[in-house]
């Protein structure tokens, strides 16, 4: 699987010429798929180190949220509704505190819920805000 690895996107960026009109989106589900745990503090801040330390985060340019059907390191794309999957809320949690994110365009990328109907990106958008914790002034 193409870009299953920090190391493949690196790869692909050594080879264009023009670096400035190259980004990444990383996926949630993906990245958990292909074995970067992002569900603690100090895995999420681990997969993130060796993520800028591999691909850099100044090539990050958007984030596809998605919980995962599947469990870590699985090779299996299974999209799941935000908390409902194997990545759980702390997940979401960690991206939605992460100061360097602020700005990056989060687009959710979940399956349309049967009972819930459209309803359910509401609530997941809802839900992701919900997890921002507030900074004291």
């Amino acid at each position: 699987m193409i870009g299953g690895k920090f190391e493949h996107l690196r790869d692909i960026i050594e080879k264009v010429h023009e670096k400035s009109r190259i980004g990444v989106c990383l996926d949630t589900c993906h990245t958990f798929a292909a074995g970067y745990d992002l569900r603690s503090a100090k895995a999420y801040a681990k997969t993130m180190a060796e993520f800028d330390r591999i691909v850099g985060l100044k090539y990050l340019r958007a984030l596809h949220l998605n919980d995962s059907m599947t469990e870590l390191g699985s090779g299996k794309d299974r999209h799941e509704n935000i908390g409902k999957g194997h990545l759980g809320l702390a997940a979401f949690k960690n991206i939605m505190n992460d100061e360097r994110l602020i700005g990056i365009p989060m687009v959710l990328e979940t399956p349309l819920c049967k009972t819930k109907g459209e309803d359910i990106y509401r609530e997941e958008i809802q839900l992701l805000y919900s997890l921002i914790e507030k900074k004291p002034e």
